[in-house]
């Protein structure tokens, strides 16, 4: 399971010890976040966009037919 992690100022510190002042490796929070399966309209996009780049459109065409 992922898990999703907040770092305080500054970000994740590397060199951390107890003369710090702040949480080891400067870690507020952590949580598990769920898996999520692609919702069937997701995974319609995805398959759309795969066959729009089988026949040669480029990126942007390909945002401009599914937007």
């Amino acid at each position: 399971m992922p898990v999703n992690i907040i770092y305080g100022l500054n970000g994740y510190c590397e060199n951390c010890d107890d003369t710090h002042d702040h949480p080891l490796h400067n870690i507020i929070s952590q949580e598990e976040a769920p898996d999520q399966e692609p919702t069937e309209q997701e995974l319609l996009k995805q398959s759309a966009k795969n066959k729009l780049a089988a026949l040669g459109l480029s990126d942007e065409e390909i945002q401009a037919i599914l937007n």
